[in-house]
């Protein structure tokens, strides 16, 4: 008579700390998603993680720190992106206009998020959402200084000028993102190069305009 086969155990997979990490931003991500913000509880985020809440609070607080998080994560993506485009040593304008065509490209390729964040989020998120922001723009204004210095931008205080042209960009966003409709990338591309020119004070913007 044949003996039976002794079934073999599964292997348990033990993930890395970071893979733990990554497992409960994807599923917050689904849960803010589904649920939203204010509903949205620790309970449902770990059993999406597939992780009981104990594992969920050995890596993040409050579920505004994972949301913090997850706008940190966006932020850091488009801050590296700063960084290759700073790097490639174009002048001045031609490094600007892409800049802010990339950071267009990014909200709306995450709108979503930008959604999420802005019309879900308490105000402790959105603090610490607004951390986050800063690596960017204060990279940027870096930028703008030492392009005011060569005479690239001629506005009567260019750091300023560049970040009320990036608010006013990330507000225009935020409005069309909330509004759910279709967003035209083309015509916000062009009215916010548009704007930054003007505001930035371009020494070569013509009477008519670009």
């Amino acid at each position: 008579m044949a003996q039976t086969a002794t079934p073999r155990k599964r292997k348990r997979v033990v993930k890395t700390p970071e893979a733990r990490r990554a497992d409960i931003l994807r599923a917050s991500r689904e849960v803010f998603g589904t649920e939203g913000f204010a509903d949205a509880t620790i309970a449902d985020i770990a059993t999406a993680a597939g992780m009981g809440k104990g594992s969920f609070y050995m890596y993040f607080e409050t579920k505004d720190h994972v949301l913090a998080a997850l706008w940190e994560q966006y932020v850091n993506a488009f801050y590296d992106t700063t960084q290759e485009i700073l790097g490639k040593g174009q002048a001045w304008w031609p490094t600007m206009d892409e800049l802010l065509c990339r950071l267009l490209e990014h909200a709306i390729d995450n709108a979503e998020l930008h959604r999420l964040v802005y019309g879900s989020a308490n105000a402790k998120a959105l603090e610490m959402c607004k951390e986050s922001n800063a690596r960017v723009v204060d990279s940027i204004c870096d930028f703008v200084r030492r392009g005011a210095v060569a005479g690239a931008f001629r506005s009567a205080n260019p750091e300023w000028a560049f970040r009320m042209v990036y608010h006013a960009a990330d507000g225009l966003l935020d409005d069309l993102i909330a509004d759910g409709t279709p967003i035209d990338a083309e015509a916000v591309r062009r009215s916010v190069l548009e704007m930054a020119h003007r505001t930035l004070g371009d020494p070569d913007l013509t009477p008519a305009g670009r």
